[in-house]
């Protein structure tokens, strides 16, 4: 099941919905991550199960001016942290997501907050 996430900053900034993980039906090749860009200062959400992710190692594209870009959390072979609040499991790996103090791409300070508004499936 995948999560929606939302982004919140003390300086205004608000992302779209986030969908995180995948469904029922396609999590095998789908698996959205949080992302952000600071030049277009945005959040938003990419499928790292594609050849382009897989073949860029860790970095994926910006969905407005295509630069590539980190990406919000860790994506480890390890058990859970416990400094981390959410958790997807992406095959053999997990996906671990902090919820608070998060870079902002807007006022770059780390003080963004990422936090569950729902499910899908």
């Amino acid at each position: 099941m995948g999560s929606i996430l939302q982004s919140q900053c003390k300086c205004g900034y608000e992302s779209y919905d986030l969908y995180l993980g995948g469904g029922m039906m396609n999590f095998h090749t789908h698996c959205e991550i949080s992302c952000y860009c600071d030049e277009c200062e945005i959040v938003f959400s990419k499928n790292i199960l594609t050849k382009e992710a897989k073949q860029s190692e860790g970095r994926i594209r910006c969905v407005k001016c295509r630069k590539k870009v980190p990406y919000y959390g860790k994506i480890v072979n390890d058990d859970y942290n416990k400094d981390y609040h959410m958790e997807w499991h992406i095959g053999d790996k997990s996906y671990y997501l902090k919820g608070d103090n998060q870079h902002c791409p807007k006022c770059k300070k780390d003080t963004l907050q990422i936090y569950p508004v729902g499910n899908f499936d």
